[in-house]
Protein backbone atom coordinates (compact mmCIF):
# COMPACT_ATOMS: atom_id res chain seq x y z
CA UNK A 1 0.00 0.00 0.00
CA UNK A 2 2.72 2.76 0.47
CA UNK A 3 3.84 2.44 -3.33
CA UNK A 4 0.59 2.98 -4.19
CA UNK A 5 0.59 6.98 -4.72
CA UNK A 6 3.63 6.79 -6.83
CA UNK A 7 2.44 4.04 -8.62
CA UNK A 8 -1.13 5.77 -9.15
CA UNK A 9 0.73 8.96 -10.48
CA UNK A 10 2.81 7.09 -12.75
CA UNK A 11 0.39 4.97 -14.24
CA UNK A 12 -2.31 8.07 -14.25
CA UNK A 13 0.15 10.25 -16.35
CA UNK A 14 0.85 7.13 -18.82
CA UNK A 15 -2.04 6.34 -19.47
CA UNK A 16 -2.73 10.17 -20.17
CA UNK A 17 -0.63 9.81 -22.82
CA UNK A 18 -2.08 6.72 -24.53
CA UNK A 19 -5.10 9.10 -25.40
CA UNK A 20 -2.89 11.15 -27.67
CA UNK A 21 0.08 9.08 -29.57
CA UNK A 22 -0.36 11.09 -32.18
CA UNK A 23 1.88 13.25 -30.59
CA UNK A 24 4.13 11.08 -28.85
CA UNK A 25 7.88 11.05 -30.02
CA UNK A 26 9.39 8.94 -32.16
CA UNK A 27 13.00 7.87 -30.83
CA UNK A 28 14.69 9.99 -33.92
CA UNK A 29 12.89 12.58 -33.03
CA UNK A 30 13.99 13.83 -29.59
CA UNK A 31 16.08 16.63 -28.66
CA UNK A 32 19.43 15.56 -27.27
CA UNK A 33 22.80 17.33 -27.59
CA UNK A 34 24.58 14.09 -28.17
CA UNK A 35 24.88 11.90 -31.13
CA UNK A 36 23.02 8.77 -30.22
CA UNK A 37 24.39 5.55 -31.22
CA UNK A 38 22.12 3.92 -34.67
CA UNK A 39 22.22 1.11 -32.62
CA UNK A 40 20.77 2.56 -29.48
CA UNK A 41 18.14 4.15 -31.81
CA UNK A 42 16.92 0.99 -33.15
CA UNK A 43 17.37 -1.07 -29.40
CA UNK A 44 15.01 1.87 -28.70
CA UNK A 45 12.34 1.73 -30.90
CA UNK A 46 12.07 -1.95 -30.42
CA UNK A 47 12.27 -1.80 -26.87
CA UNK A 48 9.15 0.41 -26.74
CA UNK A 49 6.67 -1.38 -28.94
CA UNK A 50 7.86 -5.34 -28.65
CA UNK A 51 7.09 -6.52 -25.17
CA UNK A 52 8.82 -9.74 -25.45
CA UNK A 53 11.87 -8.08 -26.75
CA UNK A 54 10.92 -5.32 -23.73
CA UNK A 55 11.32 -8.02 -21.19
CA UNK A 56 14.55 -9.77 -22.15
CA UNK A 57 16.12 -6.58 -22.83
CA UNK A 58 15.85 -5.75 -19.05
CA UNK A 59 18.47 -6.93 -16.03
CA UNK A 60 16.56 -8.56 -13.87
CA UNK A 61 16.15 -8.12 -10.84
CA UNK A 62 16.29 -4.49 -11.80
CA UNK A 63 17.56 -1.56 -10.32
CA UNK A 64 15.98 1.41 -8.87
CA UNK A 65 13.62 3.32 -6.34
CA UNK A 66 10.73 4.42 -5.81
CA UNK A 67 8.55 7.14 -3.61
CA UNK A 68 7.02 5.94 -0.30
CA UNK A 69 4.79 7.77 1.67
CA UNK A 70 5.95 8.81 4.82
CA UNK A 71 3.40 10.85 5.75
CA UNK A 72 -0.10 12.41 3.88
CA UNK A 73 2.22 15.51 1.90
CA UNK A 74 5.77 13.60 2.44
CA UNK A 75 7.16 11.14 0.12
CA UNK A 76 10.49 9.95 0.32
CA UNK A 77 13.27 8.20 -2.45
CA UNK A 78 13.82 4.43 -1.55
CA UNK A 79 15.39 1.73 -3.37
CA UNK A 80 13.70 -0.73 -5.20
CA UNK A 81 14.38 -4.17 -7.45
CA UNK A 82 11.63 -4.14 -9.83
CA UNK A 83 10.95 -7.97 -10.84
CA UNK A 84 9.38 -9.30 -14.48
CA UNK A 85 6.38 -10.24 -12.44
CA UNK A 86 4.96 -6.95 -11.32
CA UNK A 87 6.45 -5.02 -14.46
CA UNK A 88 4.47 -2.30 -16.28
CA UNK A 89 5.53 -2.14 -20.53
CA UNK A 90 7.64 1.15 -20.87
CA UNK A 91 5.97 3.09 -23.70
CA UNK A 92 6.79 6.41 -25.64
CA UNK A 93 3.55 8.04 -25.93
CA UNK A 94 3.90 10.78 -24.26
CA UNK A 95 3.40 14.23 -25.61
CA UNK A 96 5.87 16.16 -26.24
CA UNK A 97 4.41 19.22 -25.32
CA UNK A 98 3.80 18.70 -21.82
CA UNK A 99 7.25 16.66 -21.38
CA UNK A 100 10.76 17.12 -21.45
CA UNK A 101 13.34 14.32 -22.50
CA UNK A 102 17.09 14.63 -21.63
CA UNK A 103 19.43 12.31 -22.96
CA UNK A 104 23.23 12.29 -21.80
CA UNK A 105 25.84 9.31 -22.41
CA UNK A 106 28.14 8.08 -20.59
CA UNK A 107 31.23 6.69 -22.98
CA UNK A 108 30.27 4.33 -25.75
CA UNK A 109 28.37 2.29 -22.80
CA UNK A 110 25.78 3.75 -20.84
CA UNK A 111 22.85 6.37 -21.66
CA UNK A 112 21.15 7.95 -19.13
CA UNK A 113 17.63 9.36 -19.67
CA UNK A 114 15.00 11.81 -18.06
CA UNK A 115 11.81 12.10 -19.06
CA UNK A 116 10.04 14.88 -16.57
CA UNK A 117 6.95 16.89 -16.59
CA UNK A 118 7.29 20.45 -18.05
CA UNK A 119 4.33 21.50 -15.56
CA UNK A 120 5.79 20.09 -12.27
CA UNK A 121 8.31 18.83 -10.54
CA UNK A 122 8.44 15.09 -11.69
CA UNK A 123 9.89 12.75 -13.54
CA UNK A 124 11.26 9.13 -14.14
CA UNK A 125 15.11 7.91 -14.73
CA UNK A 126 16.67 5.17 -16.72
CA UNK A 127 19.86 4.00 -17.79
CA UNK A 128 20.26 2.19 -20.35
CA UNK A 129 24.03 -0.37 -20.72
CA UNK A 130 25.19 -2.16 -23.58
CA UNK A 131 25.79 -5.68 -22.30
CA UNK A 132 28.80 -7.83 -22.91
CA UNK A 133 27.11 -9.42 -25.92
CA UNK A 134 26.51 -6.18 -27.80
CA UNK A 135 22.99 -5.76 -26.78
CA UNK A 136 21.55 -2.84 -25.28
CA UNK A 137 19.44 -3.51 -21.99
CA UNK A 138 17.87 -1.55 -19.51
CA UNK A 139 19.79 -1.24 -16.13
CA UNK A 140 18.04 0.65 -13.98
CA UNK A 141 14.29 2.48 -13.40
CA UNK A 142 13.11 5.28 -11.31
CA UNK A 143 9.57 5.83 -11.42
CA UNK A 144 7.86 9.01 -11.68
CA UNK A 145 8.48 10.91 -8.56
CA UNK A 146 9.64 14.71 -7.61
CA UNK A 147 12.64 15.67 -8.97
CA UNK A 148 14.93 16.74 -6.17
CA UNK A 149 17.02 20.13 -7.16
Amino acid sequence: MKYFPSVFVAIALLSACKNQPQTGMKPDEVKTTVQLPQDFLAFYDKFHHDSLYQMEHVVWPLQGDTSEQVDSTHYKKVPVRWQPGSWHMQRLDYNPNDYLREVQMLGDVLIIEHIRAKSANYGIERRFAKQPDDEWALIYYSDMQEISK
